[in-house]
């Protein structure tokens, strides 16, 4: 009986070595761009939404709960998408910049997200391996 409870704990900690090998993929549910909207699947609520001097650009602060990830320092990868309107042809992705802030508040991580104009809903992809980046 000694030896199945050696085996399978050392499957576990196979298990959990590949996983975190193969990185970490988080996922929001679709976030509406209105300050205080907050997602049930990950509690990512968004709380600013402020013009930046670029023409047509925001800065889109959300808090991510700690309990929903561990640090930010192993996110490698921030991808935003949205639902827009039926288009005839598929679009470019929108080049967007994002941003931890350190010390955001006791129980949240802060990201600010620079993404231009569109006011459709968004969905956050927090991956802690990079993926394919198009330039």
């Amino acid at each position: 009986m000694k030896t199945i409870k050696t085996l399978l704990c050392g499957l576990a900690l196979a298990s959990a070595a590949a996983l975190s090998q193969e990185g970490t993929s988080l996922q929001s549910d679709w976030i509406e761009l209105v300050k205080g909207h907050k997602g049930k699947t990950m509690g990512v609520e968004l709380r600013d939404i402020a013009p930046e001097s670029a023409e047509g650009e925001r800065a889109i602060t959300f808090a991510v709960p700690k309990a929903s990830m561990s640090h930010p320092d192993t996110i490698e990868e921030v991808v935003v998408i949205a639902r827009g309107p039926d288009a005839p042809e598929p679009a470019k992705p929108l080049k967007i910049r994002y941003q931890w802030l350190s010390d955001y508040d006791e129980d949240n991580y802060g990201l600010v997200i620079h993404l231009g104009e569109g006011n459709w809903p968004i969905r956050l992809f927090l991956n802690s391996s990079a993926g394919f980046i198009e330039e």
